[in-house]
């Protein structure tokens, strides 16, 4: 293993040392892969000159690239549905997304398939340039939103987690765009799909962090009622710190010139870390545990404005 590996992991969680997938790129030629040479590493069975990828879309593992995001019947909070578009016929240099870590290694995202929200689905793969070419030393399947993304590593005790954020924009004017997490642990050479759970072993939700996010209510009274959290995450070597606030505001559809009434405002910080193989929280997060409140009492949701990218690009 390189120093570098070392440097950033630290030994209590070192990548494995023998490579997942690799190809030869001359020295000279390995800091300026082209497009082709990133998806030709990542995807299993990539046709360079034309393009296209195989079917079903396997990682360079032969491993699929799939997702399932937890349902409502098995969870508290339901990951985000989103129809999966059909499959482009060919790859483009804007579905390739990248970041270097240091010199030597940096995390890659091939979008191998894109959802109706916005978001998109690809195997993503930690990458080391070595002196005898580039290898893969993790790898998964990412789900996110590749719109102004970042990835990187953080961590928690002695896992390390990959974290992709990205933004939804509305294509109304003015546009609005929220920013979302997803967390991703490594083990064992390979990136998971976890969703996270109580203490006690119930599913509480994926591991999906609306930065910002609000929701139209119907009350029984015929009045409505907007809901609006923001949240932050920050991570320290004890695991992740999330705080929230909600605020509750009552509006009149009658009168739609009347300004909203304040109804609540609620703050609260959960924990989020890594136990065992589990990413364990202290709680649900309070948008859940609110609404969960309001649609007991009879409220409806009423259908937020539609949202997608504001433009392709990553």
């Amino acid at each position: 293993m390189s120093t570098g590996l070392l440097l950033l992991f630290g030994c209590a969680a070192r990548p494995p040392s023998q490579a997942l997938c690799s190809i030869d790129v001359a020295r000279e030629k390995r800091p300026v892969l082209s497009a082709e040479e990133w998806f030709d590493l990542l995807l299993h069975g990539f046709d360079r000159e034309a393009r296209t990828l195989a079917r079903p879309t396997l990682d360079c593992s032969g491993s699929p690239v799939v997702w399932q995001e937890p349902v409502a019947d098995e969870c508290r909070e339901a990951g985000p549905d989103a129809e999966l578009l059909p499959m482009s016929k060919q790859l483009s240099d804007e579905d390739l997304v990248m970041t270097t870590l240091r010199a030597d290694l940096r995390l890659v995202w091939v979008i191998a398939r894109r959802y109706a929200n916005g978001e998109a689905l690809g195997p993503v793969g930690l990458v080391e340039r070595t002196d005898k070419g580039i290898v893969v030393r993790a790898l998964g399947s990412l789900r996110a939103f590749p719109l102004h993304s970042q990835l990187r590593l953080e961590r928690s005790g002695d896992t390390t987690l990959l974290v992709a954020e990205g933004e939804q924009c509305s294509l109304d004017t003015p546009t609005v765009c929220r920013r979302f997490a997803r967390i991703l642990p490594m083990r064992n050479g390979r990136f998971f799909s976890e969703s996270v759970m109580s203490k006690d072993g119930k599913c509480l939700g994926p591991a999906w962090f609306p930065f910002a996010r609000e929701q139209l209510l119907k009350l029984p009274s015929g009045m409505h009622r907007k809901v609006q959290q923001t949240a932050t995450l920050k991570y320290t070597p004890e695991g992740i710190s999330i705080n929230e606030e909600v605020a509750m505001d009552d509006l009149n559809p009658k009168l739609p010139a009347m300004p909203p009434r304040a109804y609540r405002r609620a703050q609260s910080e959960r924990k989020l870390r890594v136990e065992g193989n589990r990413l364990v929280a202290t709680d649900a997060s309070m948008w859940v545990r609110l609404m969960e409140l309001e649609l007991l009492a009879g409220a409806i949701p009423i259908e937020p404005a539609s949202v997608a990218q504001a433009k392709s690009t990553p």
